[in-house]
């Protein structure tokens, strides 16, 4: 309980210290004022997209699901992801155990199964967020040396004693965190999980090789892909600053996106802001401003702003349906025993 309470305040010190420095001389004000100028239908449609995305994630989890030899409802399917969405935004990761969870209830499949069919969706995942990369390599390997110049600009502009501290800190609070897991591992029964894990993994794997429905497992996937893509260019012609972007351009944006969201901060916080801001500069869009820096008219800031908040609301609404649901499905058969 303490490491994952120590795990989880650290999650929080890097998002919320990321934050700081984005929007430390912001004038709210102003910030509201710039929000409203955004053409909000764009962002709406976005949030459809990225509800699609949630779907498609659930229905081509019962492809999975059925591989290895269980059934699932696809409103159990679809519920328990909407459940990871929402839990992803206040525990990083914490969403994938809460997802095996409320469908091991409602459908009784063991967890550790579970937990092999969505190692396996990861690997896809990962599979196809690189390839991406290799993607943006070849028609964006200019804008790639730009994106990497300006980090390393940015990092030498803000050398002042506050940023020192903090980055200090947060280095501190994660290596503290290692030592302190690694030590717990050496003296936990954890390698005997661990192997019972591993053999639900094994069967996680064997589920591609046996599934029935590969063409309805490839259709869910590249939609869900197709979808993240849209979420993010969509949004483009919501702000006549990034109005003119291209599919490139989308593409580019995506991929720092996801490795924004990859980073464990609850719901992608500050990491997906920062990172979508420093592309956004090398597109030509705003600047990269950070603490003293802060500009609050800055497109390359406000748009993963816009972003991040829409999908977020997504995130909450689908959420919330989901545990109703869950709530009224588990209420129901007590009634019915």
């Amino acid at each position: 309980m303490f490491l994952k309470s120590l795990k989880y305040i650290t999650s929080l010190i890097f998002a919320f210290g990321i934050i700081f420095l984005l929007f430390e001389n912001q004038d709210p004000l102003k910030l509201i004022e710039e929000v409203k100028k955004v053409d909000v239908k764009w962002v709406i449609l976005s949030m459809i997209f990225g509800g699609w995305a949630l779907i498609s994630r659930g229905l081509r989890w019962i492809v999975l699901i059925d591989a290895i030899g269980y059934k699932s409802s696809k409103q159990n399917a679809v519920v328990s992801v909407a459940i990871l969405y929402f839990t992803n935004l206040f525990i990083p990761r914490g969403g994938e155990i809460t997802r095996c969870t409320s469908l091991n209830r409602t459908e009784k499949i063991p967890i550790n199964k579970l937990f092999g069919t969505i190692l396996v969706e990861r690997v896809i995942d990962f599979v196809f967020l690189f390839g991406l990369m290799f993607l943006i390599l070849i028609i964006k390997f200019n804008d790639i040396i730009n994106f990497y110049m300006a980090i390393q600009s940015q990092q030498s502009e803000n050398n002042n004693d506050k940023n020192i501290i903090l980055i200090v800190a947060i280095i501190s609070t994660l290596v503290l965190t290692f030592l302190f897991i690694k030590r717990w591992l050496k003296k936990s029964s954890f390698y005997t999980k661990t192997l019972n894990f591993i053999e639900g993994i094994k069967e996680g794997f064997k589920s591609i090789k046996t599934m029935k429905k590969k063409s309805t497992f490839w259709l869910h996937t590249f939609s869900i892909w197709i979808m993240y893509f849209l979420m993010t260019y969509i949004c483009f012609f919501s702000m006549n600053e990034t109005s003119n972007l291209g599919i490139g351009d989308g593409i580019f944006l995506l991929v720092l996106g996801g490795i924004g969201m990859v980073i464990p901060t609850p719901g992608g916080i500050g990491s997906y802001h920062a990172i979508v801001m420093i592309g956004l500069s090398v597109l030509g869009i705003g600047t990269i401003s950070f603490g003293a820096n802060g500009d609050t008219s800055n497109p390359a800031l406000l748009f993963p702003t816009i972003i991040h908040a829409g999908q977020t609301l997504m995130a909450i609404i689908m959420g919330l349906i989901g545990l109703l649901i869950l709530f009224l499905s588990k209420k129901k058969k007590n009634v019915l025993s």
